[in-house]
């Protein structure tokens, strides 16, 4: 079965099943061609099959006159950021996020500093479709240049902006020891807190499941038990989603990653906010709080940065752990996210966990189910006649109630349907969940 998926998210592929360096080359010189020649700046996160990757990655920028800035293992949105200030054509990240090990994928990002929207990635896809190789008639294939304090810069604008508080802090750092390894124990000594390191070296191996879930960041909740710290913090393998357990050793999920950053920003800065229609509900208690507005889009990163642009939002992000603020950094960021929530934490003069419990108690639960898109469609019917609420048929199925809401959609990054729900009642979730699995099945 051929797991090659090529969108708006980007190209992704199990390794040597039908990603090869071949591939990555043509894939690396139709963005070439597309952004046309200049400075193209290249990072990875630490999988083996980085290393080649990387190196079909330069052929084919090069075969397409595109000068490679390659700033080595760093996380995905710092390559965004040194885009940015390399006022650089765009950019390529080779990482296959959360996804396990046996996966590899290419981000692509445009010389604005945010990975393609819909549109550009429409007429990319085109360059995509030709086949071969093309070298433009050229002088000389100019050599890659090697920046390796891209981390670096990138901390330091964010520390510039969100100013160490003052406070110091013991915490915890779990960073599955990918490209955040060695950039979010940095970033947060900076902020002024004593680091402890769990999972923190470049290696190629990942010693737990990529995504920072409650269950797969245990090793971290005991470590913060065990020392005592403030709190903890996990990421993933490229950095840009972070997760966060409370100084009670309880990892306390993915989603209030967004909520605590936006009740901070809101708290100095009145302005709109965008999230997914699969981000809690927490969200619309923290804008409506704060008298702001929440705007909702369909799943992805591409889409809820668009949509921010469009209504000049002041903070964003996804519920998986992704925070967007747009005055450092147009993308969902792991380091920014850390900075914001210690700034929260000093200035609110409370635990993690008190200031938690001050939020709305809901229940979430993510499931997945392997069935093909064309399935859904035939069953969608069937599950809006059974689940009474408001329907959004923006992306896949989504039925609002009163007390509850369900985000039934594909996956644009994996070959199945994911199925989320929230409830105050977490019986009632449960139970709305296994009757839209039973359906799909």
């Amino acid at each position: 079965m051929m797991s090659l998926m090529f969108s708006v998210s980007g190209l992704r592929g199990i390794v040597g099943e039908d990603l090869t360096s071949e591939i990555i080359c043509r894939y690396a010189t139709a963005f070439g061609r597309y952004v046309k020649p200049g400075r193209v700046i290249v990072g990875r996160d630490t999988r083996e099959s980085g290393t080649l990757f990387l190196k079909a990655v330069i052929q084919g920028l090069r075969a397409a006159n595109c000068r490679v800035i390659d700033l080595g293992i760093v996380p995905t949105p710092t390559v965004l950021f040194m885009v940015k200030s390399l006022k650089a054509k765009g950019g390529m990240s080779i990482t296959a996020s959360h996804n396990p090990i046996e996966w590899n994928a290419l981000k692509f990002v445009s010389s604005h500093a945010r990975f393609l929207n819909q549109r550009e990635f429409t007429t990319f896809s085109r360059y995509s479709k030709e086949k071969g190789t093309y070298i433009k008639r050229q002088q000389k294939l100019k050599r890659t240049d090697i920046i390796a304090n891209g981390t670096d810069m990138h901390i330091d604008k964010i520390t510039s902006i969100l100013k160490p508080p003052g406070k110091r802090f013991r915490v915890g750092v779990d960073a599955v020891n990918g490209a955040g390894s060695r950039a979010l124990p940095m970033l947060l000594e900076k902020m002024g807190c004593k680091v402890f390191r769990l999972n923190c070296r470049f290696k190629p191996v990942f010693p737990r499941n990529p995504e920072p879930t409650p269950q797969n960041i245990r090793e971290l909740c005991r470590l913060v038990t065990e020392k005592r710290l403030d709190m903890g913090f996990a990421c993933d393998p490229d950095c840009d989603r972070l997760s966060l357990v409370d100084e009670q050793g309880r990892a306390i999920g993915e989603e209030n990653t967004l909520v605590l950053a936006t009740d901070f920003i809101l708290s100095k800065k009145r302005g709109n906010v965008v999230t997914n229609l699969s981000t809690t509900a927490v969200m619309d208690y923290i804008t409506r709080m704060n008298n702001c507005r929440l705007y909702r889009t369909k799943v992805g990163e591409a889409n809820v940065v668009s949509k921010m642009l469009k209504i000049n939002a002041i903070i964003g992000g996804e519920g998986n752990g992704g925070v967007i603020y747009p005055k450092i950094n147009m993308t969902r960021d792991a380091l920014v996210g850390a900075a914001i929530i210690m700034k929260l934490l000093a200035e609110r003069d409370k635990n993690l966990s008190e200031i938690i419990a001050l939020y709305p108690r809901f229940y979430m639960i993510k499931k997945k189910v392997r069935i093909s898109r064309d399935q859904f469609e035939k069953k969608k019917e069937k599950i809006i006649r059974k689940f009474k609420g408001r329907v959004n048929l923006l992306d896949g199925l989504r039925i609002t109630a009163k007390d509850y809401w369900l985000h039934i959609r594909p996956s644009q990054t994996e070959p199945l349907i994911r199925i989320i729900g929230e409830s105050h009642d977490k019986t009632q979730i449960e139970y709305y969940i296994n009757d839209i699995k039973n359906i799909l099945k």
